[in-house]
């Protein structure tokens, strides 16, 4: 969880604790207000499985199931989920050795937890012969559910799934490339993907849509690196005009990744379990993965780990980006699509009469709508209460001089709010609408170390988890709600 960084003053240094009440707390939030920044967020979840070993606690205390993560689905505009086990009341028909039926009520299961599309194609949706596949549509309609990629004729599964969210129109595919899937001809199966359907039915859906997720179930089961034929697949399917692959099937989580282009696109192999009654490495497991996306395509994305060992799906933790990155919601956020970054307003400081500056900045801290400066600077070390609970840490660099962070007045340098020593300077900083962008050194080491986010809470600041690694701060609109957020730019982009 994020620190809270307070006012905090050395000995013989003027206090700033009666200024803090004066200072506003930001005026917004960070969320997304669709309404106004023409952007979207989606929740896609990887293998739902509401049958077998999962019947028995869905029947006796099914808001169990989900009540870890329901907070997650429900604040997205658009969630989804891959359904594994087909919703109907018929007897097993299938060649399969495992089979995965579930009561047609278990579909208001998912809707209470929040979801709103279930992709169908995949190779259990036949578990009870084609007219279960009618069922499980039928069942998920009567719960407010809606379904892609299955139908009672091959022109019904391949049909696209289409849901306007304010001035958006967010399209969804899916397909099975499993092998297994009842395949849809004149009568009830899915949609299978073939390298000449497949890629031309995105391309169809393309221009009628802003914002293009097409779901693929495939790969080999319980890898845990990205599958070949799904990143095959994937680029097929990104190359047609897809802004989101939306993998599933390994049962394992793989690694999430951006590819570059025109638009920002975001493709996920295999999301893993979210719900499953399985065992063994990694099948426990679940990811989440939001997509903020618009008409210029996905602006960025955040990975959520879940995890649901006894039955019931729990938040573990969102994932650090790998690269570039946008501080929004709470949670760093993988920055992809085409970003206008403001420019830091840097100040120049001759004379600083709180000590020796090392960066200094000006922008709208508070978020309360009056510019402030902000400064990290060095002075002489003076010994705290608090520093005096922490002898093992070093306070001082080499020349006797401790680090500080503080918030002044724009015309005269007024002190307004200053933090005590800090272990990591600051040696870069932005400031954003109600809050700053910030790199870390060392007191003795001018590398840049790792870089992070700071909002202003109306006290002081409650800081992200840094991020490691070099990384150039900066602010920018990403979810173009007319506030800029922290985003931290220029860091190494791994690629799975």
């Amino acid at each position: 969880m994020a620190a809270t960084m307070a006012a905090c003053s050395d000995p013989g240094v003027p206090t700033s604790a009666t200024l803090l009440p004066r200072l506003p707390a930001p005026t917004t939030s960070a969320q997304v207000d669709i309404g106004v920044s023409s952007l979207v967020r989606i929740a896609l979840v990887g293998d739902v499985m509401l049958g077998r070993g999962i019947a028995p606690l869905a029947a006796t205390d099914p808001d169990a199931l989900f009540a870890g993560v329901r907070h997650l689905l429900t604040a997205s505009d658009v969630a989804a989920a891959n359904l594994e086990s087909p919703l109907t009341d018929r007897e097993a028909s299938s060649p399969n050795e495992n089979v995965l039926l579930a009561e047609p009520a278990a579909a208001a299961l998912l809707a209470a937890a929040g979801f709103d599309v279930l992709s169908l194609p995949n190779n259990h949706a036949g578990d009870a012969g084609p007219e279960g596949i009618l069922d499980t549509i039928s069942a998920a309609e009567e719960a407010g559910l809606r379904t892609v990629g299955a139908g009672a004729n091959a022109a019904a599964a391949a049909a696209p799934l289409t849901i306007r969210v304010a001035d958006l129109v967010v399209g969804f595919l899916a397909f099975d490339a499993t092998g297994g899937g009842e395949p849809a001809g004149e009568g009830p199966g899915v949609m299978a993907w073939t390298a000449e359907a497949g890629p031309a039915l995105v391309a169809g859906l393309r221009e009628e849509t802003d914002v293009l997720v097409v779901s693929i179930h495939g790969g080999t089961e319980y890898l845990p690196t990205n599958d070949p034929l799904m990143r095959r697949i994937g680029a097929a399917a990104v190359s047609a005009g897809a802004d989101i692959v939306w993998g599933h099937g390994a049962h394992v989580i793989q690694p999430v990744y951006s590819v570059g282009g025109s638009r920002g696109a975001v493709v996920a192999t295999s999301l893993g379990n979210f719900i499953f009654d399985q065992s063994g490495p990694g099948r426990t497991a679940g990811a989440l993965l939001e997509v903020l996306a618009g008409a210029g395509g996905v602006v960025a994305y955040r990975v959520a780990l879940t995890e649901h060992g006894d039955r019931r799906v729990r938040f573990v933790e969102w994932k650090k980006p790998a690269g570039d990155a946008v501080w929004l919601d709470g949670a760093w956020w993988a920055l992809i699509g085409p970003t206008e970054l403001v420019a830091a307003d840097v100040l120049a400081i001759d004379v600083f009469r709180h000590g020796d500056p090392t960066v200094a900045a000006r922008g709208d801290v508070t978020g309360g709508g009056t510019r402030y400066v902000v400064a990290a600077f060095r002075r002489p070390f003076v010994a705290t209460d608090y520093t005096r609970l922490h002898p093992d840490a070093q306070w001082a660099d080499s020349s006797g001089r401790s680090a500080h962070v503080g918030v002044y007045t724009a015309d005269d340098l007024d002190e307004v709010w200053v933090a005590g020593s800090v272990l990591m300077p600051i040696a870069d900083l932005a400031v954003c609408s109600g809050s700053i962008a910030v790199a870390h050194d060392s007191l003795d080491d001018a590398t840049v170390s790792a870089a992070g986010a700071w909002t202003w809470n109306g006290f002081g600041f409650d800081t992200a988890p840094d991020l490691p690694g070099p990384g150039t701060p900066a602010c920018a609109d990403v979810d173009g709600d007319g506030r800029t957020e922290p985003v931290i730019v220029d860091r190494v982009i791994g690629s799975p």
